[in-house]
């Protein structure tokens, strides 16, 4: 009977302690949701396609539509920066003080290859206010991290060559520097625009 009522306590003491537990995270969850919230982004110091160095803190004041990719890339990257660029002429027809505060940025993930020239020359396909970045191999991977995202180098099946997996979303940046959202490969020109103007309207950023 001892037995039965000591199993009995510890028990109730078990699921006393775990509701507490679940409260406490709830609490947190609710209350406090930016201690547990990983934050998304942050300062970068990179160089430009004109081999300037170029800092986060020269774009305060502007919303960023960033994207992490390499001029190699067969499909994706192209077709993301055209709908980058596409979005911006769609604002700028829309809404052009707004669309002068957007800037469009890639950033490489490939500088071994993606040298200041070679980013010269890719960013003449898309829109003429494309800033390309680049920075060593660690600097990048380190930004795109910073980003939740990922950088990983895939070897080709000859093995001469190799492409490099990365995220494919496009980031949209505050005016105060801080992240706001992100597009995925389901939301296109249509979605930054109306996001755009609709954070515009609503005085975020």
């Amino acid at each position: 009977m001892l037995r039965h009522r000591v199993r009995d306590f510890g028990l109730a003491l078990t699921a006393l302690l775990c509701f507490g537990f679940t409260g406490w995270v709830a609490y947190i969850l609710i209350a406090v949701p930016e201690s547990v919230q990983a934050e998304i982004g942050g300062p970068f110091a990179l160089e430009d396609s004109a081999g300037q160095e170029v800092t986060s803190a020269a774009y305060l004041g502007r919303y960023l539509l960033i994207y992490f990719g390499y001029t190699y890339c067969p499909d994706v990257c192209p077709t993301r920066l055209q709908e980058v660029s596409l979005a911006l002429e769609d604002l700028e027809a829309r809404a052009p003080a707004l669309a002068a505060k957007v800037v469009p940025v890639f950033v490489t993930v490939d500088p071994k290859r993606d040298t200041a020239a070679v980013l010269r020359a890719y960013r003449s396909h898309f829109h003429s206010r494309l800033v390309a970045l680049r920075g060593s191999e660690a600097e990048v991977i380190d930004l795109v991290r910073a980003y939740q995202g990922y950088v990983r180098y895939v070897p080709t099946d000859n093995g001469a060559d190799y492409l490099v997996d990365h995220p494919a979303y496009v980031y949209l940046v505050g005016p105060d520097g801080r992240y706001l959202t992100h597009f995925t490969t389901f939301q296109g020109r249509d979605d930054m625009v109306e996001r755009l103007l609709r954070l515009a309207a609503e005085g975020q950023g």
